[in-house]
């Protein structure tokens, strides 16, 4: 497990040799171990250019002799020459990949903490609620709290009194929604406690309508802006349900973050300024270390070519480099070098599975200047 803290610290790491970065998605529903296994030697095998044999053989060793096997996602970090090495078991899956730059490649961790770390799931009803913290997806602290008993209304002879022959509702209806509403109220206090002492970053409500409503309604406005969503649950739900039904709704929370930040790229570089958009203008913004963030299909490569002078990298050969006259080599991936390039200068890196706007180029930035 990893926190924002430990993130923090693996992203200012930085060595002079280079620091192979390897995600491996391990998920026991999807595929063996075997095919993960053969998966991680394939990818390996591309990295041997640029990743020390002996980073290659750690990580090899690591997964075959030290993993457990636990978990759905792997993040491995390995640079023997600095004497450097994390491995990070994780519950939610990951793309597998390999990166091999001077700083960790923690852009895919940075993700998973951006959607998944410590959110709060709120189960309510007319006689009280029940919180769950998860990080990751991991249950890590749960309380409740029990109202009075909502007694349901008896139908038969007797149960309506005079107020009803009158047009009003009954006394015992209208009792039930005063009890009802006090242990509603009661909840909203409990879990604006709970989120002051444990600080989750979202909240998702789960129960039946209208209740739900009713809930949030009472809840301060600070904490209704943190609602990501609801679900439709019995107050009976076993945690492993309430934990893949909230991970659902916070997957299209991410989805729809990717989304709006494609179209903030297509939209500046519409503009002529802020963005890029295709590899060119891409890589030569990478080369002067303006991208603040790199926004990149998850499959998308293209050779190219890198000046064996100054690095500079471009998607046709220009003959001469334009900054230090040196001469191009082709590259079999452009794409991945713009990748290294812009973790080097301390950017980040968006990788997208799809989107209409995307698709045509591949490739595309957000520029700090």
């Amino acid at each position: 497990m990893i926190y924002e803290t430990e993130l923090r610290t693996l992203a200012q790491f930085q060595a002079e040799a280079p620091i192979l970065s390897v995600y491996l998605d391990v998920d026991p529903t999807r595929h063996t171990t075997e095919e993960y296994l053969l998966s991680l030697r394939n990818m390996l095998k591309q990295a041997e250019k640029e990743a020390s044999p002996e980073d290659i053989h750690a990580v090899q060793r690591y997964f075959e002799h030290e993993y457990d096997w636990s978990g759905r996602g792997v993040a491995v970090f390995s640079c023997r020459a600095a004497d450097f090495w994390r491995a990070y078991v994780l519950p939610i899956p990951v793309a597998s990949g390999v990166t091999v730059a001077r700083r960790p490649y923690v852009s895919p961790l940075a993700a998973l903490l951006d959607t998944y770390e410590r959110y709060g799931v709120a189960v309510v009803n007319r006689e009280g609620a029940r919180i769950l913290l998860f990080h990751l997806g991991e249950p890590i602290y749960e309380e409740s709290f029990d109202g009075e008993e909502v007694r349901k209304l008896k139908r038969g002879r007797g149960s309506s009194g005079g107020a009803e022959r009158r047009g009003g509702a009954p006394s015992g209806s209208r009792h039930m929604e005063e009890v009802a509403m006090r242990n509603l109220r009661q909840a909203a206090r409990t879990v604006e406690q709970f989120w002051r002492q444990h600080t989750p970053r979202r909240l998702i409500l789960a129960g039946a309508e209208p209740t739900v409503s009713q809930f949030r309604d009472l809840l301060p406005k600070a904490l209704q802006e943190a609602i990501v969503g609801t679900i439709s649950v019995d107050s009976g739900e076993s945690v492993r349900d309430l934990r893949e039904r909230s991970l659902q709704v916070l997957r299209r929370v991410e989805e729809e973050r990717e989304a709006a930040l494609v179209e903030e790229v297509v939209t500046a570089a519409a503009k002529g300024r802020g963005g890029t958009l295709g590899l060119d203008e891409t890589l030569s913004a990478a080369h002067e270390g303006r991208i603040r963030t790199l926004v990149i299909l998850r499959n998308f490569h293209a050779p190219g070519y890198r000046c064996t002078s100054c690095g500079y990298l471009a998607a046709q050969n220009p003959g001469t480099c334009p900054f230090c006259a040196g001469a191009f080599a082709e590259i079999p991936d452009a794409a991945e070098a713009a990748v290294t390039r812009v973790i080097e200068d301390g950017g980040e890196i968006e990788v997208v599975d799809h989107h209409p706007l995307l698709n045509p180029v591949g490739i595309g930035a957000l520029l700090r200047y």
